[in-house]
């Protein structure tokens, strides 16, 4: 969240459509990979730098972008396949809103969220893919697994995705990202999972503090995946213009979306709960140690008050010259003492 909003301040003051850079630092070098394929033919290429693409006009066309911090290369890929400058613009801002516009008129823009684990935490990236007819293209933050298995069932040429158009390609691709989605959140709760046994009987300000910050991580990849829902259901209305035989296939994405958001929830809720109680167990530890020492002090105070008394030294008080004043008033003490220690072991206070 605070990224995005740091992210905001580098577009200040820009004009619509201007290709700017908005998300985390990259250093690799960014490239392009085409796929082309029909049900008895398939090319597959990484193009060279500054080489223009061309879509094979009979074949299904999937082109895949890795890295979205070069402006120069965004530029040339969105003028070789006719994108508009204000969709481009989105593709570069890291931290926009999952949505899906008409980017024109035979043009479908989508943004979406995908959960990625790096390094043992759990991160959101940001993949934007455009649609029209036998064309699909995808633009990637950094390279990654998400489409190894779609690819790796073109290659298989089984299945209905080497015989169907490029809507149901999209779907597919859709599918993938939800299921890696719902993989990576399901990673997330196993660690939930450990870490609440590890607090079970005692409470470390470390574990606490992982613990918060699992949470606080969780509701804001929650936050990102929420808006997801908005754009299933505009892919499934009428301005997208999906063919019919794709539809249950995104309504099976779309579903599967939807219990990816309600896991998050539960797990945020979940971890939620698992803070409270762990502050509730330090605060009753805490009322504990100071009932002990409230008890303990409350038990000397009489006894001081003796002490006080015999201690003041005036000229007439008879026991100070008594031979038997000093175990007398230990005596009292002791028995004050010891009365008070039934009574608050009776009452259960100690």
């Amino acid at each position: 969240m605070f990224d995005s909003l740091r992210w905001m301040r580098v577009k200040h003051d820009s004009p619509p459509g201007s290709l700017i850079y908005a998300g985390e630092g990259r250093d690799f070098a960014p490239f392009v990979e085409v796929c082309a394929y029909s049900r008895d033919a398939l090319m597959e290429r990484r193009l060279d730098p500054g080489e223009s693409i061309a879509p094979a006009p009979d074949r299904v066309n999937l082109v895949v972008v890795v890295g979205i911090h070069d402006a120069e290369t965004i530029r040339r890929v969105g003028a070789d396949l006719g994108f508009p400058a204000l969709a481009l613009e989105d593709v570069m801002n890291a931290g926009q809103r999952a949505k899906f516009t008409l980017a024109d008129d035979e043009t479908a823009f989508v943004v979406l969220k995908h959960l990625a684990e790096i390094d043992g935490s759990l991160v959101s990236e940001q993949v934007s893919l455009f649609w029209r007819d036998n064309l699909v293209a995808v633009f990637l933050e950094r390279e990654d697994d998400l489409l190894d298995g779609v690819l790796a069932r073109i290659r298989k040429g089984k299945g209905r995705l080497r015989s169907e158009g490029g809507a149901y390609l999209l779907c597919a691709i859709l599918d993938v990202l939800v299921d890696c989605n719902m993989a990576a959140l399901t990673r997330f709760g196993e660690l939930a999972e450990a870490l609440e046994a590890r607090l079970e009987g005692r409470t470390t300000d470390d574990l606490l503090g992982r613990l918060y910050t699992l949470k606080r991580e969780v509701l804001l990849l929650r936050n990102q995946l929420v808006p997801m829902r908005e754009m299933f259901k505009a892919l499934l209305g009428e301005d997208a213009d999906l063919p019919e035989p794709v539809l249950p296939f995104l309504r099976d994405a779309a579903g599967h979306h939807e219990q990816t958001v309600d896991a998050a929830t539960t797990l945020h809720d979940i971890l939620k709960s698992m803070i409270d109680y762990q502050i509730s167990l330090l605060s009753m530890r805490t009322n504990r140690v100071m009932q002990f020492l409230t008890v303990i002090a409350t038990i000397f105070i009489p006894l001081t008050f003796i002490a006080g008394v015999y201690g003041m030294n005036f000229e007439y008080m008879p026991e100070l010259s008594w031979r038997y004043g000093y175990y007398y008033s230990l005596a009292i003490m002791g028995a004050v003492g010891a009365g008070m220690l039934v009574y608050f072991l009776r009452k259960r206070f100690l």
